[in-house]
């Protein structure tokens, strides 16, 4: 079934069923959530339902039009994202035709990865904005009849990146809705969009994937060991996209400079400590900082399973020799409360805070906490 391509938000799946089975389908929905969540895949499978020649509320998946949806082809579906500007582009002009060769194909090189996993962020050179001629030329679509029978469905991914003026355009297009389209918005930052188009959107929140359903994705539709899935899993944050991202990731190196890193702190050498805190602080990708802060949080967290519960559970458990270990030194560590030191670090560099500080900080924490 259709639906299947979507990993978790069951929820989600059923209220769509429900209004797809009213045949009472709203001209405008906001798709909102985290990042990688299944706005886009579930923006898609919609539309998908709303064309399908079989079904309706729960597509075939195998009739000519839910083809062309698989290959993102389908005359009745389109994509609005962000595109670079043209050279020489003036109001009204298309907003594809009027980019080079280059940009073109980079754009259909996206949305072919796009086809193959809807999940995919699509990514286009110099795209820094959605253009208002991209919604002017919805605009123009809009007002027109469907191809094949079904519904026009536009899907606006991203849309906090639609600029001032795109937004604007949107909104005559929202207040003088067709009764053959459909437009999706999907946005990570929903506070970003203008009240007005919130104000006349269905909202519908998208929840963070949960720790099994992504581990369960990850085994059957990327072949990964069970292990490193339970453990990209725990990182991911309920993003599928994060969790693709980190696979690309040595999670082996990462893993092993968290565990350096501790015994720094554990140690009495202080020259080599600061040394580590300052390699750290400079990495200056806040997403590598915290993706290797919660690598620390998840080896503590198994030491604190090994020594309550025993080794069923652990994460690390190729690492069970060094966590036996660290155990029988630090018998008395406070792990808990060095836990919530990790999770406090990683809230401070999502703020923006002084990485220097907050790696300093969290050295001096975990050193209370463990060697008490």
């Amino acid at each position: 079934m259709a639906w299947d391509r979507i990993i978790g938000q069951r929820r989600v799946k059923e209220l769509l069923r429900r209004v797809l089975s009213s045949g009472s389908v709203a001209h405008a929905h906001l798709f909102w959530g985290g990042e990688g969540v299944g706005k886009d895949a579930m923006a898609i499978e919609f539309g998908r339902a709303l064309n399908c020649h079989q079904n309706q509320v729960d597509p075939c998946g195998a009739c000519a039009s839910c083809r062309k949806v698989d290959m993102l082809q389908h005359p009745n579906i389109s994509l609005i994202v962000a595109l670079p500007v043209g050279k020489n582009e003036q109001s009204g002009d298309d907003p594809v035709t009027v980019l080079s060769e280059d940009q073109i194909g980079a754009i259909q090189d996206q949305l072919k990865l796009k086809a193959e996993n809807p999940y995919h962020r699509i990514a286009v050179p110099k795209a820094n904005f959605i253009k208002i001629n991209s919604v002017r030329n919805l605009r123009r679509e809009a007002s027109l009849s469907s191809f094949e029978g079904g519904k026009r469905v536009f899907i606006i991914t991203n849309a906090e990146e639609m600029n001032a003026e795109a937004s604007n355009s949107l909104l005559k297009t929202l207040e003088e809705p067709s009764s053959d389209s459909v437009l999706i918005l999907t946005t990570a930052q929903k506070e970003h969009l203008l009240p007005t188009i919130l104000s006349r959107c269905q909202l519908v929140q998208f929840d963070p994937l949960s720790e099994e359903e992504l581990q369960e994705a990850l085994v059957t539709r990327n072949g990964v060991e069970s292990e490193q899935a339970a453990l990209v899993a725990r990182l991911a944050d309920g993003s599928y996209t994060a969790a693709l991202e980190m696979l690309s990731v040595d999670m082996v190196a990462q893993r092993q400079e968290a565990v350096h890193f501790l015994r720094l702190v554990l140690g009495s050498q202080k020259i080599p400590l600061a040394l580590e805190v300052e390699r750290i602080a400079a990495l200056g990708d806040r997403n590598a900082v915290e993706r290797w802060m919660k690598l620390l949080g998840v080896w503590l967290r198994d030491a604190m399973v090994l020594r309550e519960q025993g080794e069923a559970g652990l994460l690390n458990r190729d690492q069970l020799k060094d966590l036996s270990s660290f155990n029988q030194k630090f018998p008395h560590a406070y792990l808990y409360r060095a836990l919530e030191s990790v999770d406090t670090s990683i809230a401070l560099v999502g703020k923006n805070g002084y990485l220097p500080l907050v790696v300093t900080s969290l050295a001096i924490d975990l050193k209370r906490h463990l060697a008490s």
